[in-house]
């Protein structure tokens, strides 16, 4: 007997010369077919809950099922705060479309370093899209990091990087840059530490830990320095640096044992000297470089980036790997809408850890 290929259209003429009683039954065989666990369920559920279920609202433990959505998400109900949430609740995958498959081929496109529109065509979703799962995936990966603690040997010193407004053309409209526009690539209108620069300071820990981010516009101060580190350096580490005197003082509140380095970037005193950082303050610029200038917005984002990803190195699929298991692991709550949001100039509060 010949084998016949329904379409669609075939198969609903078929289904239109059944009886009412017999269409009646279709559709309950139809409906009553239970739905497929999702791989990106499975993933999270597997992750989140492998010690046992926990409410990300409130962190109550007795957590139940609670039937499915139409699209057959799993629902949760939990006894203590009474909110139903889905697995992916409180994560980058909340209200996504995409599967599994997809994020990670998004994440090893990070781990390459592509462009936004390069990801964009490879996982087959828009620029708009690539961009907002990109900030997405960053700022919680920055959650992952507030509380690392750098120990051993940690050389610190910062650097700057100019003030950009890219994509924001109406910081200049209202003022908000305080400067004339410059062009992408184009020297600072001012000479000198000015408010056209950002302050990152940077420490870097031998053993291949690093931690950066936006302290403040213009010249460092050891507020700046406790911004960035305060917290993170412990006390049984020793702080290798230049011969900033922001650097003593915060070494002295934070108590630990201090070495200045005298001279250029080749001086060494016995086992101290600060080539490593001065190593990741040249990588750091040639990774951001690839991207044609960073909005300042931005930039803690890609210094994350940067830490996490590129510093530490491994493989490819290490990369990817090490992206996806670190924003699993973090509450994050953050909506598509509230990405472009950020201030022009990132705010960092005083470390109180």
């Amino acid at each position: 007997m010949e084998q016949q290929n329904h379409t669609a259209e075939s198969i609903m003429e078929l289904i239109e010369q059944l009886p009412k009683e017999e269409r009646n039954k279709l559709h309950k065989l139809l409906t009553d077919i239970p739905e497929v666990t999702s791989e990106l369920e499975e993933y999270l559920t597997e992750q989140r809950f492998s010690s046992g279920r926990v409410c990300p609202i409130c962190g109550g433990t007795h957590v139940q099922r609670n039937g499915r959505r139409k699209s057959g998400a799993q629902k949760f109900i939990c006894r203590d705060c009474g909110k139903t949430f889905s697995i992916t609740k409180n994560t980058v995958f909340s209200g996504t479309r995409k599967g599994l498959e997809v994020w990670k081929e998004y994440m090893d496109c990070m781990s390459e370093g592509l462009s936004l529109d390069k990801s964009a065509e490879r996982c087959g979703i828009s620029h708009r899209t690539s961009f907002t799962w990109r900030h997405k995936i960053l700022d919680a990966l920055g959650k992952c990091t507030d509380g690392d603690s750098l120990t051993g040997i940690v050389e610190a010193d910062e650097t700057f990087l100019p003030v950009s407004y890219k994509g924001d053309k109406s910081a200049f409209e209202v003022k908000a840059a305080g400067r004339k526009p410059r062009e992408r690539g184009g020297e600072n209108h001012k000479r000198g530490l000015s408010n056209e620069l950002v302050c990152v300071p940077c420490a870097v820990v031998r053993k291949g830990g690093a931690l950066s981010k936006v302290a403040k516009l213009g010249k460092c101060s050891t507020e700046a320095v406790e911004k960035v580190l305060g917290g993170h350096v412990s006390k049984e580490a020793t702080l290798c640096t230049d011969e900033d005197a922001s650097y003593r003082r915060f070494s002295k509140r934070n108590g630990n044992d201090l070495v200045q380095i005298k001279g250029g970037k080749g001086s060494v005193k016995g086992i101290y000297h600060i080539q490593h950082l001065n190593c990741y303050h040249s990588k750091l610029k040639s990774f951001l470089a690839a991207f044609k200038g960073v909005s300042s917005k931005y930039l803690n984002n890609y210094l994350t980036w940067n830490n996490m990803v590129v510093h530490k190195g491994g493989t490819l699929a290490e990369k990817t790997r090490r992206l996806l298991e670190n924003v699993v692991a973090v509450l994050f709550e953050e909506t598509c809408r509230a990405v472009p949001l950020k201030p022009l100039i990132p705010v960092l509060v005083k470390n109180q850890s």
